[in-house]
């Protein structure tokens, strides 16, 4: 019996030295992923005009398709050919080309609500987008979106050329990537709005179609549907106007009397733009068969998607 509980004592003492062994590289991996997730943290990062430029961070989601793209990081990150984070995400969108908008996204396996990067027209710089990927079947390239007024929309001309705000909250795509979307073929719009968290609406419109800055940013519009009411076809065929460059048919200029940057006409029955939770006749954030004049919406989106 002593020679068999000797064995047993020798056996014990050897599994756990294994264990032990085993414990202490586990340990030894811990230690090291835990320092490059903090050097990443703390790498530095280039600074972002708030005044006006967006505020991008990008959210890579989990690709499991066999075949199509093979995307593992799924938390908040950088690209990583421009802060460092080739350990972390070593491929931006491995395999899946150069996405031109939300829908091609969609429909190469990105199914998540985010931030993402695209590349209309083929452009070797891409542009962050956020797209909606629950909404009627996804795909949807936002191109505004309030839900507060953490940002102010009273801006001049260069402001909505180039786009400003928080792509996680509120902003303008910018009006030369608004153009440079729709410009690649026949886009629909998408318009969300709400009153209040239990009051929500939408509007469709059939065609959705921005000139290019020579042409004063021109907009057209199709057919509307949906459950809000039309209030933006009086829009179509005008050019945008903002507080520093007038382009409407009024007398005085409809940017600084309403407040915001839009497609205005003799002024507007919808401005989206609009100064966030005024009261003021017209210078909210409105949708004319909706709000009225003197009602601001506290939720308002606008998003494309190709037909």
């Amino acid at each position: 019996m002593a020679g068999i509980a000797a064995v047993f004592t020798v056996v014990a003492l050897y599994l756990a030295s294994i264990m032990a062994t085993e414990m202490k590289q586990l340990q030894d991996e811990e230690a090291n992923l835990d320092e490059l997730l903090l050097d990443v943290i703390q790498s530095p990062q280039q600074p972002v005009d708030q005044s006006n430029q967006i505020q991008h961070r990008q959210e890579y989601t989990g690709i499991s398709n066999p075949g199509s793209c093979h995307c593992t990081c799924n938390w908040y990150c950088q690209p990583p050919w421009e802060y460092g984070l080739g350990p972390i995400c070593p491929n931006y969108y491995p395999n899946c080309g150069k996405p031109r908008d939300c829908q091609e996204l969609y429909q190469k396996g990105f199914t998540r609500t985010g931030v993402y990067v695209i590349y209309p027209d083929g452009r070797q710089q891409g542009i962050y987008v956020r797209c909606d990927m629950d909404t009627d079947g996804g795909g949807w390239t936002f191109i505004q979106r309030r839900v507060s007024g953490d940002v102010d929309f009273y801006r001049n001309w260069s402001d909505y050329k180039q786009g400003f705000g928080d792509l996680n909250g509120n902003f303008w795509v910018g009006n030369d990537n608004i153009h440079s979307i729709t410009a690649q073929g026949n886009y629909q719009l998408r318009i969300d709005l709400s009153l209040l968290v239990t009051n929500k609406t939408y509007a469709t419109y059939s065609s959705f179609k921005v000139g290019d800055e020579n042409s004063g940013y021109f907009l057209t519009v199709g057919w509307y549907s949906g459950t809000a009411g039309d209030s933006f076809s009086y829009q179509s065929g005008a050019k945008f106007s903002t507080k520093d460059q007038d382009n409407d048919i009024y007398e005085s200029n409809c940017a600084e009397l309403y407040k915001g940057g839009w497609w205005y006409k003799s002024c507007h029955q919808s401005n989206l733009n609009g100064y966030y939770g005024s009261i003021a006749y017209g210078q909210g954030i409105h949708w004319l068969s909706f709000s009225g004049y003197y009602t601001s919406l506290v939720y308002t989106d606008m998003k494309v998607r190709k037909l």
